[in-house]
């Protein structure tokens, strides 16, 4: 018996409806697919709870045209690993920057399709913070109807402002409109800030919440973490 049919009734429906979705499709396609897409995008929390949290992470193999995607379900704050998998597979859309979750994606859900339902998940890479508001964890997270947070180790954006050196300090990155689109966040005392930025269903400042509370010990949350390290062995 395959691990999903332990998993809701609900969540094995959704999922079904997702993998009818096309990842097949031209730059131009794709560009107007994260246009439709972007308008469901919801920055303000949209959950009651949050007791599972998975994390993703996402290598590249560098010899083969394959990715490697591992998710890792933690319980939250415990942070207790629960449940985890890696897939790797083939992808026929060539990376392109702004165009990511349409190389990856089909890899993730996937993987997202061996493991229990979680209650939020955090990407690596971007959110609404993207040409057309629509990065990895916007786009993944508006269809699965999850609240979604993106974290890169990377700046998101050019000639950032710097947080104090004390962990939980944070300086807010807006458009020129003055909507909020991010954070650069230092998690750790002394050590490089990561970039947040929310993907769908979450507010910054619920996201900024929640990856400090996964980032205990390590610049990187915990969660995420784990997921690049468990995706890098099946390289």
């Amino acid at each position: 018996m395959s691990r999903a049919e332990f998993l809701p009734e609900m969540w094995v429906s959704l999922m079904k409806k997702i993998y009818q979705h096309s990842w097949d499709v031209s730059i131009e396609e794709a560009k107007k697919i994260q246009e439709e897409l972007s308008r469901f995008v919801m920055t303000k929390d949209e959950f009651k709870k949050t007791e599972k949290v998975s994390g993703v992470g996402v290598i590249f193999s560098k010899d083969e045209d394959k990715v490697s995607v591992a998710c890792v379900n933690f319980s939250f704050p415990q942070l207790q690993i629960l449940d985890q998998t890696v897939e790797r597979e083939s992808y026929d859309f060539p990376y392109t920057p702004g165009l990511f979750a349409f190389s990856v994606g089909p890899a993730i859900l996937s993987a997202l399709n061996k493991i229990e339902k979680p209650d939020l998940i955090i990407f690596p890479g971007r959110g609404i913070d993207h040409p057309r508001k629509l990065g990895l964890a916007s786009h993944l997270g508006v269809l699965l109807d999850l609240p979604t947070i993106a974290c890169s180790k990377k700046p998101l954006w050019k000639n950032h402002p710097e947080p104090s050196m004390k962990k939980g300090a944070y300086v807010f990155i807006e458009r020129e409109n003055k909507e909020l689109i991010g954070a650069v966040l230092r998690t750790k005392d002394s050590a490089k800030p990561i970039f947040v930025t929310p993907g769908h269903k979450i507010s910054i400042q619920t996201a900024l919440k929640i990856i400090l509370q996964c980032s205990p010990r390590y610049r990187i949350p915990e969660p995420l973490r784990q997921a690049h390290i468990l995706a890098k062995k099946w390289q």
